[in-house]
């Protein structure tokens, strides 16, 4: 055990080497620094990510108890305005419907490309009549919350390698300026004189 934990001491720059330069102990501690941020930092941050989304989308949630799914009366065959090229089984056909208390509006719906004119699809409408999206389920926003609690501490990590990347950088110049003057200091003395 204690051979192991020299070696560990040993690679990670943390012994008592006379060798070791200061700029290599220096490397050490940001390293370690850096470790400790990211075991510290990550499940923290994935837990505040989680929240803040879960409350965001929660809210989000709540104001989109006011959209109700109307019947719309496509105006035209999905056939007639379907793109024949793209080959795909949808298309945006115009349409009207009414959402409770609102005037009628005309808009157009992505509907299957059999449907036909005269034809009622039921389409998501918010507040004001306008046409929406479905609103946010409970395992949607689940997946949401999961999602940016596992890409948080990812971002993270990024931002931890590009920061000990930056400083192995800075670090090895100037490890590399010390040992040229180094060699320029020892390199007279080895070398003969004509």
């Amino acid at each position: 055990m204690k051979q192991t934990l020299t070696g560990l001491r040993r690679r990670l720059g943390w012994d008592r080497n006379p060798l070791r330069r200061r700029v290599d102990r220096v490397e050490a501690a940001v390293f370690a620094g850096l470790v400790v941020a990211f075991l510290i930092g990550a499940p923290v941050l994935g837990l505040v990510a989680g929240r803040v989304t879960d409350g965001m989308e929660l809210r989000q949630h709540h104001s989109e108890r006011a959209w109700r799914q109307v019947p719309a009366t496509l105006l035209v065959s999905a056939a007639t305005v379907a793109d024949p090229v793209s080959g795909s089984a949808y298309a945006w056909v115009p349409a009207r419907w009414r959402a409770p208390g609102r005037p009628a509006r005309r808009g157009l719906v992505w509907v299957d490309t059999a449907a036909r004119a005269g034809q009622h699809v039921r389409v998501w409408t918010d507040a004001s009549g306008r046409l929406t999206t479905a609103p946010l389920t409970r395992p949607a926003i689940q997946l949401n919350v999961l999602v940016a609690a596992l890409i948080a501490p990812v971002v993270l990590g990024l931002g931890l390698l590009t920061a000990g990347g930056s400083t192995r950088l800075i670090l090895n110049r100037r490890r590399l300026a010390g040992w040229n003057q180094a060699w320029d200091a020892a390199g007279p003395r080895w070398t003969p004189q004509p």
